[in-house]
């Protein structure tokens, strides 16, 4: 890869950690026991659809063939 290329990506990771750390600072709250329990809840949820959508799209696609 180019030098350039490896510098921005660099730098672009670094803004982006900055930019976490700043959202962090300025709302705690986002990290706490309650919030990470309901998004932990809506992941697994949305995962199974998404397993569940998957294995339905697969079985269509061998019947057909």
């Amino acid at each position: 890869m180019d030098t350039i290329i490896q510098v921005l990506i660099a730098a672009m990771c670094l803004f982006i950690v900055w930019r976490i750390y700043k959202v962090l600072k300025a709302n705690p709250e986002l990290l706490s026991k309650e919030n990470m329990s309901k998004s932990f809840t809506t992941m697994g949820v949305l995962a199974l659809i998404l397993i569940g959508g998957i294995a339905l799209m697969v079985m269509l696609l061998k019947a057909a063939s």
